[in-house]
């Protein structure tokens, strides 16, 4: 039994990790600013916002997943909310560093969020590897900076881990519980061209490679969650009609109507591009759903 602490855990990824580490007897803690009274799950309160943490949490914790961040696209991208952006998952990552640091803690394995917006909201034919990078907008940017401030986790843990984060699917929240009212009514369409890709994975799926992250020593550094097919925004507005056996007659979205309703945001709908997942093949992970048929058949 392992003993775990994870950020962003009241999060649609983080319920899912909670349920299944519980499942499997290990002893899981949270981070959050209103702490609740759980025999199967610890809280303990943080406030990033103003450097507060409650210590405790840290008591003879082995493994951190660092899954915290507000929603990338829940709200319009003024300055304030571009600095919560950032705050929430840079401050928030710092925050942990300094009780690491102040308590000179030694993890068995650290596990931190980021996403694919790392290689920059641009449609191309250019398969990203883990490798690349872009800073020629907010979402690379702040990507960078994410990724940027883990390389100070290296000196408290045996092994770190990176997931790059695509769209996660599950019909319990994210961009698909979202679209489920719209299409169910057989209003759905595809947005813009149709064109972008659509890096994505399967809830299910992320879960079991954070365990792996977690677990196994093979895994270290950055990789791609993504799941092996790549598939583009078309596609997948047809495969989530047909899997709620609607008719998919609907014109898209004009891209300038986008631009109008949600301004800079837009950019992370109208484009996109395909990510490698070949590191984490070849760690021999075995997705679960493999191709997004299977992933919309399973709602």
């Amino acid at each position: 039994m392992a003993k775990i602490l994870i950020s962003g855990g009241s999060g649609l990824i983080g319920k899912a990790l909670i349920n299944k580490l519980t499942e499997d007897g290990h002893d899981v803690s949270i981070l959050t600013r209103q702490p609740l009274k759980n025999n199967a799950v610890k809280s303990y309160f943080w406030d990033i916002e103003h450097f507060k943490i409650d210590e405790n949490a840290f008591d003879g914790i082995e493994h951190i997943v660092h899954l915290a961040g507000c929603g990338i696209a829940d709200k319009k991208w003024t300055h304030v909310r571009k600095k919560e952006i950032i705050d929430s998952r840079i401050k928030s990552a710092k925050l942990i560093l300094s009780i690491l640091n102040k308590r000179n803690i030694k993890l068995k394995s650290f596990i931190g969020a980021s996403a694919v917006g790392i290689y920059g909201t641009r449609t191309s034919q250019t398969i990203f590897q883990e490798s690349d990078f872009s800073t020629e907008d907010f979402l690379s940017q702040t990507c960078l900076a994410w990724e940027n401030v883990y390389s100070k986790f290296d000196y408290f843990t045996e092994k770190k881990v990176i997931l790059r984060l695509g769209v996660v699917i599950s019909k319990n929240g994210g961009a698909l519980k979202k679209l489920l009212p719209i299409f169910q009514l057989g209003l759905g369409s595809a947005i813009g061209s149709g064109k972008q890709y659509m890096p994505w994975i399967h809830l299910d799926d992320l879960v079991s490679l954070i365990l792996e992250s977690l677990f196994n020593r093979i895994y270290r550094g950055t990789y791609n969650a993504v799941a092996s097919e790549h598939i583009t925004n078309l596609f997948f507005s047809k495969q989530l009609a047909m899997a709620l056996n609607k008719v998919f007659i609907m014109p898209a979205v004009p891209s300038f109507i986008l631009k109008i309703i949600f301004g800079e945001r837009a950019d992370m709908l109208l484009r996109g591009s395909r990510v490698s997942n070949k590191k984490i093949l070849e760690n021999y992970f075995v997705f679960k759903y493999p191709d997004i048929k299977s992933a919309l058949l399973m709602m």
